[in-house]
């Protein structure tokens, strides 16, 4: 469901269970009536799901169309916008974010599309004010019962944060870039027995960064085409439990190599694991799989990485008001710095959603993340926290009120940069 409560929810990193065959196309399959009960897994409804008719937004209708318009409006106190350590400079941030969406109704195949605009303005630092925007539409076509096929693609123009690795820290103006994405899958039921595959492909552009004090650090070494197939195999042994094993290649293929650049960043890798994916009855729901990851690098100077891959998620119903979500991941990424193919990158969460009334949430999240670089020496430690309250006046109007703190560390002889921010957000969503 696309609701009011969803856009509110957003600003903490609400964490849905979603199941895709290629990554980024959901082309679940309308399933055969015999063997869907094996498959069933909407015995839990979180918190942030739960249907609320008297405060969810009804849309416009058009035909077969339901066009949901938004529009968030917000003011954000940031204590160290450039995200430094010493002579840390403060500033509020006005955000205006209109969005649209459109869903179809049919009760077979099935169609969706968003555009979505934001503009994050400065009152004192006009230099770091930006404006991203993102579009995109996605279809899934059921073939028969059991087998369907889907696809989507997107485009968005956005900022780097200023707490990120690399140039980001030490540019005059906020470094920006363009991502361009693709996907199709396919999925098959076979009784117990359920087949996806897929392929996603995804192109980064990065503008270069005007540096403090001046001189130009050239980003054109960050882009590159990214291409990942996906195949992936569930077996139901009960009717709220199935096993998977899954394997995921890559190729990440970059614009420049030598001369131009130092060091040939192209590489290939894989990632193969298996676990289980459950919805056990007002009890818990989610998917945990754990496996091996490797990733070539063609360069030598780079050699290869790899290591224990995790991907996990599992949401907690200790009552129906509510959910506790956990998450983990463990991955290998590419690297925002030059000298630095990628990096081992290991996160963790934890959120609480409590449904206080009807139509209050409050939200308490805490993250941890690990950033283990390759070739160079650095390791980056961070610790986040957020709480959040939700308040949903009407099926039209909603706010929200937040506070975030992130702290990061850095050690090693190429990792200088240690630095906290906190962040008080108030905000209004606006939607029909």
């Amino acid at each position: 469901m696309v609701g009011l409560k969803n856009k509110l929810f957003s600003g903490v990193g609400t964490v849905a269970l979603t199941l895709t065959a290629g990554g980024a196309a959901n082309v679940a399959a309308a399933g055969d009536a015999d063997a869907q009960w094996l498959w069933d897994r909407d015995r839990n409804v979180s918190v942030t799901q739960r249907p609320r008719p008297e405060y969810d937004a009804l849309g416009v209708r058009a035909g077969a169309f339901i066009w949901r318009p938004a529009l968030n409006l917000g003011v954000e106190f940031n204590d160290n916008i450039f995200a430094t350590a010493t002579n840390e400079e403060s500033d509020t941030i006005f955000v205006v974010n209109p969005s649209v969406t459109v869903d179809t109704t049919w009760s077979r195949h099935a169609f969706n599309a968003f555009a979505d605009v934001r503009r994050n303005e400065y009152a004192d630092f006009g230099s770091e004010s930006t404006t991203d925007y993102s579009l995109g539409a996605g279809g899934r076509l059921d073939i028969h019962r059991g087998t369907s096929v889907g696809a989507s693609a997107s485009h968005s123009r956005g900022t780097e944060p200023r707490t990120s690795a690399g140039a980001a820290g030490f540019a005059a103006e906020p470094i920006r870039f363009d991502t361009t994405t693709f996907a199709i899958g396919a999925e098959h039921t076979f009784n117990r027995l359920r087949i996806r595959g897929g392929y996603d492909f995804a192109k980064s552009d990065y503008d270069d960064a005007l540096l403090i004090g001046g001189g130009v650090a050239s980003q054109d070494f960050r882009d590159q085409d990214m291409h990942r197939f996906t195949l992936r195999g569930d077996w139901a042994i009960s009717p709220d439990t199935a096993v998977f094993a899954r394997y995921r290649h890559n190729q990440r293929d970059f614009r420049l190599a030598p001369p131009a650049v130092a060091t040939n960043r192209d590489s290939d890798g894989y990632t193969f694991d298996v676990g289980v994916e459950f919805d056990l009855g007002g009890l818990a729901r989610g998917e945990i799989g754990v496996g091996y990851m490797k990733q070539e690098y063609d360069s030598p100077a780079f050699g290869s990485v790899d290591g224990v891959s995790i991907d996990g998620l599992l949401e907690w119903f200790p009552t129906q008001l509510t959910t506790f979500t956990f998450t983990a991941r463990r991955g290998i990424e590419d690297s925002g710095i030059a000298a630095s193919a990628g990096y081992i990158g290991t996160s963790v969460s934890a959120q609480a959603d409590h449904e206080l009334l009807r139509n209050v949430i409050l939200t308490a999240r805490v993250d941890y993340a690990n950033d283990e670089y390759q070739g160079i020496d650095r390791e980056d430690e961070r610790w986040g926290a957020t709480v959040q309250a939700t308040y949903l006046m009407n099926r039209n109007v909603g706010l929200t009120a937040s506070y975030s703190h992130l702290d990061q560390s850095s050690s090693g002889t190429a990792g200088p940069r240690d630095f906290s921010t906190n962040r008080f957000m108030l905000g209004v969503v606006l939607q029909y």
